[in-house]
């Protein structure tokens, strides 16, 4: 009878760890990290772990959806995300010391994907970064021409808009059923998003959302694209 009980329970043991995964990330710049799991359109805050000697080691739960997200948001401001599936083992490196967070990560497709989707956002950032310290040292430099100045900064943003854009667009194509591109889908570039267009867009939302749709139509992330989609587009703002 103790032989079974044992038995049963190193099965229930087993199966248990399935429905969670390793992520273990060395990091610099940083203390501690809440972790939010992204349920659809809301957040559920999960934990706050402190980072020791510069690691940070947790096994996050899969939800009901077997693809579950998660958001890091370190006390230094840094931030980033990543995405679980059974037989992911998560390991990486973080630089946490500034907001624009820089990483490496391996041992997760979807993560490996939204790591992608985030490099064009860090490059961005710095470019919009560079441009706005530069005009703020230029304001009080009476020999430059403002006015010129700004259109500079304008096309300059205009240029790394599309720039930002095409590189999202070939990133989701390498894997156009990724449930990690939904994200790609809501970036934006100074505020100003990058699939907005009815007209322009609608190639890229047929293109990559339906591919989205029919490999997780019931997950709540494409279920709220498909409310974006058909918002842009026009169309009768039913999901079935």
């Amino acid at each position: 009878m103790k032989k079974s009980w044992m038995l049963g329970l190193i099965i229930l043991t087993s199966a248990c760890s399935k429905d969670f995964i390793p992520v273990n990330f060395q990091i610099e710049g940083a203390k501690n990290a809440v972790i939010v799991r992204i349920d659809g359109e809301h957040t559920v805050p999960w934990d706050t772990i402190e980072v020791i000697n510069n690691k940070l080691k947790i096994n996050l739960p899969l939800d009901s959806t077997i693809k579950t997200f998660y958001y890091f948001i370190f006390d230094s401001g840094a931030s980033l995300r990543i995405g679980l599936e059974p037989g992911d083992n998560i390991k990486g490196s973080i630089n946490a010391k500034e907001s624009l967070t820089v990483y490496e990560l391996n041992g997760s497709s979807l993560s490996e994907q939204l790591h992608a989707l985030y490099e064009p956002v860090l490059k961005s950032s710095q470019i919009i970064d560079s441009l706005d310290k530069y005009q703020a040292i230029s304001k009080n430099d009476t020999g430059i021409d403002l006015l010129s100045m700004e259109k500079r900064h304008y096309t300059a943003l205009e240029i790394r808009y599309f720039q930002h854009k095409n590189e999202i667009i070939e990133i989701m194509a390498k894997d156009s059923s990724s449930l990690s591109n939904v994200f790609g889908f809501f970036q934006k570039v100074a505020d100003v998003p990058l699939f907005s267009n009815r007209e322009d867009d609608k190639v890229n939302f047929n293109l990559f959302g339906d591919a989205i749709i029919k490999s997780h139509p019931y997950h709540p992330l494409a279920r709220i694209f498909i409310l974006e989609k058909n918002r842009i587009l026009g169309k009768n703002n039913l999901v079935k």
